[in-house]
Order: structure tokens, then sequence, then C-alpha cells
């Protein structure tokens, strides 16, 4: 018997590999749905339409979902200096990134938004939390106002994507690129105030 879970997953694991590999735009309900190996209807009973399948893979792709550390109540226990924090976050960033075609279909999504009323204010809205948040945690663990915290995490962040982006150019390996990024975050906000 099929459980309606299990088929949904199917669905969208299936639109996340055509995504991945064609982009949203060149990939059809029909190639969904054979790749699934489900009937077209039963995509209508879990989807309204393509978009609605495509905003939430590519909310499922965003930078906000690659960072649970973000949302740990108990960060300072749980990650005692910032250094350990930031390298736990990058770690997690790249975890993320490395499965389930995320890196392609984010990268996909960024095209896709600029077309996209619907996809440009989630995008927007995302990111501009993911920074608040990310600011707010550098600040339990620095005495800097929030401008410098929000300019050090768009830093750690813009360092990540970059190499997420164009890991083969860096030079380094994860562990030794997301060191250096970590090393020039703390060394901006040491200028600043005392960590």
């Amino acid at each position: 018997m099929k459980t309606p879970g299990k088929t949904r997953e199917k669905i969208v694991s299936a639109a996340l590999e055509l995504f991945a590999g064609k982009g949203f735009d060149k990939t059809t309900v029909d190639e969904i749905v054979n790749r699934a190996g489900v009937a077209k209807g039963t995509f209508y009973l879990y989807f309204k339409s393509k978009d609605d399948l495509v905003k939430e893979v590519a909310v499922d792709a965003m930078p906000i979902v690659a960072f649970p550390s973000l949302q740990d109540p108990y960060i300072t226990v749980s990650y005692p200096t910032l250094r350990e924090f930031l390298l736990a976050l990058g770690k997690e960033f790249m975890e993320f990134y490395s499965k389930n075609h995320r890196r392609e279909i984010f990268f996909s999504l960024l095209t896709l938004r600029k077309r996209s009323k619907s996809l440009n204010l989630l995008y927007h809205e995302s990111c501009s939390e993911l920074l608040r948040t990310g600011a707010r945690r550098i600040m339990v663990y620095t005495k800097v106002g929030f401008a410098q915290a929000l300019v050090a995490f768009q830093v750690f962040l813009g360092a990540l994507l970059h190499y997420l982006h164009a890991r083969e150019c860096v030079g380094f390996g994860d562990e030794e690129y997301l060191n250096h990024v970590v090393d020039v975050v703390t060394s901006y906000l040491k200028l600043s105030a005392e960590i």
C-alpha cells in the first residue's frame, strides 16, 4: 500500500534531480511524474501547480535552512567560543549543500528569483532573517554593535557562498578554507571589541 508521505517524497525527490540537472524552467510536470513513477493526477493531489513545487524545493535549498545551530537557544553552552560556533556553522553549511542537489537548486533559485516576484520576496525575507539572526548570535559572543556583527556575518556567509560556487578554484580543502574564513571574521571582530 502506498502512503501519502512516500508518494509526495517520490515527487519531490524526482523534481530535485530534474531541477538540478535541467533547471526549474526546462523541467516539465510530465518529466517529474515519469521520474517519480506516479500519475499526473497524483501530482496535482499534492501540488496545485509546478510553481508550488518549485517554491517548496527552493525554500528547502535556501541558506537559512543550512544552519540549524543558529536556532540553538544554548549556543554558548554548545559552543563556548565564537570560533567553535562559526566552525560548527561552516561545517553545517558545507554538509547541507553536499546533499540532495541543493547546491544546483540554490544556484538555479538565484537565477529564477529575478523572474518570480513570489520567489524573490521569499528569498529576500529568508536572507534578511538569516543575516539578522547571524548578527544577533555573533553579538552573544562579542561586545560589538549590531552593524559590526552584521558585517561580520555577511563576510562569513559570503565566503561560504563563494566557496560553494568556486570550491575547485580556491586551492584549499573544506576544513582549511573554513579555518581561514573564521580567522578573518574573528580578526575583524577583535579589531572592534574583545571576544
